[in-house]
């Protein structure tokens, strides 16, 4: 599953690809980890109950998914990915499933290869026809215990194909861009609505450079 991932695209090219009216400047970032602040794309309000305008927009939101529910004090759970077989069912995930799916885009991610290895070569992940891609995200609001409230993300992962298993074992669900508005319409569509789309590409699919 993806650990760390880039965002070097200009926010007019992320704008663009995303349907966007409006986007903040930010800065090409080479490697974005967990805990760290990831750009996220959400529905307006016609495809989300708790948006205030109509249309697509981007925030800001913590890589790594607290759920609202969670009331534990001290460190906070570092839910930076989520397995795509098992959300729907899952309390952690299955409410921001249903209302607050979004998109993550990236420009590449990083994995380790050679299966389940964790000490394998570290590989760099892109896609050739699309500079910039959509990785299929959860995003929920969390109220801190002084009061604050923090936005927060997961990931979407699911089982790599047969074929691939010897290269990696997850991968990043990808959302093409067919598929956005569907992915982004949490009132007309359920999580049953979009399940098709919560599988991943073939390593096929993927340019992959090994970086060590």
């Amino acid at each position: 599953m993806p650990g760390r991932f880039a965002l070097t695209a200009t926010p007019e090219d992320v704008a663009r690809g995303f349907g966007l009216a409006a986007i903040d400047t930010f800065p090409p970032r080479p490697l974005i980890l967990p805990t760290q602040p990831v750009l996220v794309v959400l529905a307006g309000t016609e495809g989300r109950v708790e948006a205030f305008a109509e249309g697509p927009s981007a925030q800001l939101v913590r890589w790594g998914l607290i759920p609202g529910w969670f009331k534990a004090t001290g460190r906070l759970p570092a839910m930076f990915n989520a397995p795509a077989e098992t959300a729907a069912d899952n309390p952690a995930f299955r409410g921001s499933l249903r209302h607050r799916r979004c998109l993550v885009p990236a420009t590449a991610f990083y994995r380790r290869t050679g299966g389940k290895s964790r000490t394998g070569p570290l590989s760099r992940f892109t896609i050739d026809d699309l500079p910039v891609f959509a990785m299929a995200g959860l995003m929920e609001p969390y109220m801190a215990s002084d009061g604050s409230e923090i936005d927060t993300a997961a990931i979407l992962t699911a089982p790599t194909h047969a074929s691939d298993t010897g290269l990696v074992d997850r991968l990043p669900v990808i959302v093409r861009p067919k598929h956005f508005d569907r992915w982004l319409d949490c009132r007309g569509h359920g999580p049953g609505d979009v399940a098709d789309l919560l599988r991943p590409l073939g390593a096929a699919d993927f340019t992959v450079e090994t970086m060590d």
